[in-house]
């Protein structure tokens, strides 16, 4: 099935965790809410897209044609075409309303994607998901996740496109992975992080931490799901992207 290309809504609205109002509790439910205390509470899932929800879940939908981005096997198929640079979703939606990410909250992105091209080291590289900046001043995209030498690699990109892979793992084609991304949005260095789980196991970074340091606010912010060919467009991509979920935790998207 072919999704249509979708505008990008004029409301928004900003993406924080929620907030609930506290509840009067009565004397005989005091004992069970101190046992509930005991225990962590699970965050809110804040946006979910499935692909039965159809193109509508995203923001925008950037698909240079004759690309074509399609629902096949219960994913969204990113295909992008030779001789065309993109073919991805921009930012998020739900109950008709853009959803504005916020700088110093913390967001977990989790989705399982499959890969159709996996370049050899003669192929260049193409980017399957951004955390990108709008507009982009100082950081044009902080994070990349790129498939690049039979490998996926997460990228860091510090301002004055300072690159660094923090992370890669060897990667087959049509071979499905869970990735857990969680992102402590700040425009200072030293209170900006990013965590990643893959298929549920805690990674650790090049630096040897689990969390990496860096800056991953730069004026607005929004994921990117897709396929990017940066510099070559040479070769048909495909990417296909299901089960996505935003939450506040990494136990709402795993």
């Amino acid at each position: 099935m072919t999704l249509p290309c979708t505008p990008a809504p004029v409301a928004s609205r900003t993406l924080r965790p929620r907030r609930r109002a506290p509840l009067a509790v009565t004397a005989g439910a005091a004992a069970l809410a101190l046992v509930l205390a005991a225990a962590p509470a699970r965050a809110d899932v804040i946006w979910q897209g499935g692909s039965a929800d159809g193109a509508g879940v995203f923001g925008t939908i950037e698909c240079d044609d004759p690309g074509v981005l399609s629902v096949v096997d219960g994913a969204f198929r990113f295909q992008k075409s030779v001789g065309t640079y993109r073919c991805e979703a921009r930012g998020v939606r739900a109950d008709g309303e853009r959803l504005a990410f916020a700088e110093d909250e913390t967001y977990w992105l989790g989705w399982t994607q499959s890969l159709e091209l996996v370049p050899d080291a003669t192929q260049g590289d193409w980017v399957a998901w951004q955390w990108k900046s709008y507009p982009n001043a100082d950081q044009n995209y902080p994070l990349l996740l790129r498939v690049q030498s039979g490998e996926l690699r997460l990228t860091y990109v510090a301002p004055g496109e300072v690159w660094t892979t923090i992370w890669s793992a060897p990667v087959s084609e049509l071979d499905e992975h869970r990735v857990a991304i969680g992102i402590h949005t700040s425009a200072t260095e030293a209170d900006g992080w990013v965590e990643l789980y893959y298929d549920g196991e805690r990674q650790t970074f090049a630096d040897g931490s689990t969390r990496y340091a860096g800056r991953t606010w730069d004026s607005a912010n929004e994921p990117k799901w897709g396929a990017y060919d940066r510099d070559n467009t040479a070769f048909e991509i495909a990417n296909r992207v299901s089960d996505l979920v935003i939450g506040t935790t990494k136990e709402d998207v795993l």
